[in-house]
C-alpha cells in the first residue's frame, strides 16, 4: 500500500467508529446487522481490495494458475450420468439453443460474409497488430489469423463488397505482405486487484474481426429471441436485484470464472453441429504463455469477442429451460421474471437449486461467497442492496493523480448520500491533497467524476463567475487525447507508438468507418494526460431522473447534504 492509502483507510476508521463491526463480506455478514453497521463494514472491507500500487509479484502469477486450472478443468469436463429429471432438463436447455440458433426454422447465419459484414476489431491489442485503432489493425499491420481459409474468406468478400476495401489491402500487402498463420492467442495482463491480475488473451486480428462480427450476430439474435439487449440488461438486473433484496423473491448467482468454463466438450454436447464446426473455425486453439504454446480446451477467453454473447446464450437457454420445466412464466420485457448479462444471473428464487445444479452438471462453479438466494442483500451488475435500499462500497483503486483524488472524493460523497453516514475526515484528508483547493475544481454533478469535485450550488459561499448568458463558468481537467495526425503523404503516430504506414484507400476506409476525423484517428493509452478546460452550464444542479428511478442515486436533497457535510464542515455531525 502507499500513504495516502494508509492515511485514508485511517481516516474511515475515525469516521466510522465502532459501526464497523469486523472484517466481514456480505456474504458472511451477521444477520443482525442493521443498515448502518453492513454498509460501514462492507465499506471498510473492500475500500482498497482493488487499490493497486505499482507491480505486486503474484498477482500474475496468480491469475495464470487460476486461468490454467480452469482449462485443465474443461479437458476433463464429462456429462456425468444423468438421472430422468437431469435429461429433461438437459434436453429442454438443447431445444432453447436449437431455437435461438434457427429464427423460424432458418440458419442464423449460413455463409462467413453475413460473419464479415458485421466485423468489427475492438478496442484492444491484437497480434502483431502496429496499433489498436481500425486503420492501424486492419491496413497498416500483418493480419494475423490461424487459418489461410479465413484469410482467403476474408479477401474474397471485400472484393465483393467494396473496391477500396480491396485497394486498401491490396497497398497493405504490396508493403507489409499478405498474412500470417499463428497458433492462436497470447497471454496478456492488467491491473485487477493487490492479489490478482486480470488475464486476457490477446487474439490474431483476423479472427478478432470474425468474433466480434459472430458476437454482432448473436447479441441482434438476443434482441429479437430473448428480449436480452446487452445494451440495457444491467438495469434490469439492477432492478431484479433491487426487488430480491426487499421481499426475497430473486436470487442472484455469481459464477467463478465463468467465461473460462465453457469446456469445448460442452459445447459440443449443447450445441448444433454447425454452430459448433463455426466457434471452432474462428477460435483461437491455442494460448502462448512465455513462449510455450499450449492447448486451450476452453470454447473461448476473455479477449475473444464472441465470449460475452455466447455466454449469456448459454446461461439465458438454462434459465429458460428450468423455468419451462417448473412451468414458471418467463415474463416480457416489462415484466421479466428473470435476468441474464453475461455470468450476471437473476431468478426466481424457486428455481434456484434447480439452476444452480444444471449449471454443476455443465461445470460452472457458483462462487458461493457471491451468491445470494438467503437474507435480504442481493448484488448485481455493479449494483448491492440491502432491504431495498444501496449499499455498494467505494473500490479505491489509485490516489497517485489529481483525478484519482477527484474519482475518490465523490464516489465516498454518493456512499455518505445513499446510506446517511458522514466521511468528513476521508473526505477532508483527499481534499488536503487537491491543489489550489476545492473551489478551483468545484464542478457540478452532471460533469465526469474525474473533472473535480462534484458539488451543488449552495456550495458556494458568493456567487460564481458567470458568462454574459448568465452560465456558471466552472473548470475541469480532461484527458487529452492521443491522436495520429494524417498529413499528406504521411502519418505522424505519438510519441511511442509505432509508424504506421501510409494507404490511402485504408484511410478512405477508416472515415467511412468513423475512427477518421478532421484528418486525425483518436487512439487509447495506457498513460493519460489531463489538461484544464473552462465549461459552462446553464443548469448547475441538474439531476438525471432516469437514475434516481433506478435507484442508483440517491435524492437530490441527501447527496447535497452528504456534499455539504463532507467537504465544507469538518466538526458537523449528520444523520442520513
Amino acid at each position: 500500500m502507499s500513504s495516502r492509502s494508509d492515511n485514508l483507510i485511517l481516516a474511515v476508521d475515525e469516521d466510522l467508529g465502532n459501526l464497523v463491526i469486523g472484517d466481514y463480506s456480505a456474504h458472511n455478514m451477521p444477520p443482525d446487522a442493521t443498515y448502518r453497521q453492513f454498509s460501514a463494514t462492507y465499506l471498510r472491507s473492500n475500500l482498497l481490495k482493488k487499490f493497486v500500487q505499482g507491480k505486486f509479484s503474484d498477482a500474475d502469477d496468480n491469475a495464470m494458475r487460476k486461468f490454467e486450472t480452469s482449462n485443465l478443468r474443461c479437458r476433463d469436463w464429462v456429462l456425468p450420468a444423468l438421472d430422468e429429471r437431469d435429461s429433461i432438463l438437459l434436453n429442454l436447455m438443447k431445444v432453447e439453443l436449437d431455437g435461438f440458433f434457427h429464427p423460424e426454422g432458418d440458419l442464423l447465419f449460413s455463409s462467413y460474409d453475413e460473419i464479415l459484414a458485421e466485423g468489427r476489431t475492438g478496442p484492444g491489442s491484437a497480434i502483431q497488430a502496429n496499433g489498436q485503432s481500425f486503420y492501424a489493425k486492419m491496413f497498416a499491420s500483418n493480419l494475423t489469423c490461424t487459418s489461410p481459409s479465413l484469410y482467403f474468406e476474408y479477401i474474397n468478400y471485400i472484393a465483393k463488397v467494396q473496391d477500396t476495401w480491396a485497394q486498401a489491402d491490396k497497398n497493405r500487402r504490396s508493403s507489409l505482405g499478405s498474412f500470417r498463420v499463428v497458433n492462436g492467442s497470447k497471454i496478456s495482463f492488467a491491473p485487477k486487484t493487490t492479489d490478482v491480475s486480470r488475464l486476457i488473451c490477446v487474439e490474431p486480428s483476423l479472427n478478432q474481426f470474425y468474433q466480434l462480427g459472430l458476437g454482432r450476430l448473436m447479441e441482434a439474435r438476443l434482441r429479437s429471441s430473448f428480449k436480452v439487449d446487452l445494451s440495457t440488461q444491467p438495469d434490469i438486473n439492477r432492478r431484479l436485484a433491487r426487488s430480491g433484496s426487499i421481499d426475497g423473491g430473486f436470487s442472484t448467482i455469481d459464477l467463478s470464472s465463468a467465461s473460462d468454463s465453457i469446456s469445448l466438450g460442452m459445447c459440443k454436447e449443447l450445441l448444433p453441429g454447425w454452430v459448433y464446426d463455426t466457434l471452432l473455425e474462428i477460435r483461437s486453439p491455442t494460448y502462448t504463455f512465455k513462449g510455450q504454446s499450449r492447448e486451450l480446451f476452453m470454447m473461448s477467453t476473455m479477449g475473444n469477442g464472441f465470449t460475452f454473447p455466447l455466454q449469456t446464450i448459454i446461461f439465458s437457454s438454462l434459465i429458460r429451460a428450468v423455468y419451462r420445466f417448473l412451468d414458471i412464466p418467463l415474463g416480457d420485457r416489462v415484466t421479466r421474471t428473470w435476468a441474464c448479462f453475461g455470468d450476471d444471473i437473476i431468478v426466481k428464487r424457486e428455481t434456484f437449486d434447480t439452476v444452480i445444479r444444471l449449471l454443476g452438471l455443465l461445470g460452472f462453479d457458483v462462487n458461493q461467497t457471491k451468491t445470494f438466494s438467503k437474507g435480504r442483500f442481493r448484488e448485481s451488475c455493479g449494483s448491492d442492496w440491502l432491504f431495498g435500499q444501496p449499499v455498494r462500497p467505494v473500490f479505491v483503486k489509485k490516489l497517485d493523480s489529481l483525478q484519482d483524488i477527484f474519482v475518490a472524493i465523490n464516489l465516498l460523497n454518493m456512499w455518505s448520500a445513499y446510506t446517511g453516514l458522514p466521511l468528513v475526515r476521508a473526505v477532508q484528508y483527499l481534499l488536503s491533497l487537491v491543489r489550489r483547493g476545492v473551489m478551483n475544481h468545484a464542478i457540478p454533478f452532471d460533469e465526469n467524476i474525474d473533472a473535480g469535485v462534484r458539488v451543488p450550488y449552495r456550495f458556494f459561499d458568493i456567487n460564481p463567475k458567470r458568462d454574459l448568458n448568465g452560465s456558471v463558468v466552472y473548470h475541469v481537467t480532461v484527458p487529452v487525447p492521443r491522436k495520429i495526425f494524417i498529413r499528406e503523404e504521411s502519418i505522424k503516430t505519438p510519441r511511442g507508438m509505432k509508424k504506421l504506414h501510409f494507404n490511402p484507400q485504408g484511410l478512405f476506409m477508416s472515415l467511412l468507418h468513423g475512427e477518421l476525423v478532421s484528418g486525425t484517428i483518436s487512439v487509447r493509452h495506457d498513460s493519460v494526460r489531463y489538461r484544464s478546460k473552462s465549461r459552462v452550464t446553464p443548469r448547475w444542479d441538474y439531476y438525471s431522473c432516469q437514475e434516481l428511478l433506478n435507484g442508483m442515486i440517491p435524492e437530490w436533497q441527501r447527496w447535497e447534504t452528504a456534499v455539504l457535510v463532507n467537504t465544507s464542515n469538518p466538526s458537523e455531525s449528520w444523520e442520513g
